[in-house]
């Protein structure tokens, strides 16, 4: 499924609740997910991880409905139209810094 229709169908079924709940509520959720996926990725559980990286797009794209993001238009824009050197110098990481040399 395109990541544009699932945004649709997102708001058109949560749109109203996530509203209720606020961006906040959701940043929580987002946040705990997050710790979830990184306990998932830690014990190298490739089915939870699957789980965990559902919920976590399932929070974002509720956090996108709510501010009226176009989500695949914001990732085209950041990431699809921007070199991987571009991308990897924003995180100035000192073990990033050799691999972003070479890239």
């Amino acid at each position: 499924m395109e990541l544009e229709i699932f945004q649709k169908e997102m708001a058109e079924r949560f749109a109203a609740f996530d509203k209720k709940s606020g961006p906040f509520f959701l940043m929580t959720v987002l946040t705990a997910e997050m710790g979830e996926l990184a306990e998932t990725v830690k014990n190298d559980d490739p089915g939870r991880v699957s789980e965990e990286l559902a919920d976590l797009v399932f929070t974002a794209v509720s956090i996108a409905n709510i501010y009226g993001i176009n989500l695949s238009n914001a990732l085209k824009e950041k990431y699809l139209n921007r070199s991987t050197k571009e991308i990897s110098e924003k995180w100035k990481e000192p073990y990033l810094g050799k691999r972003v040399e070479r890239l």
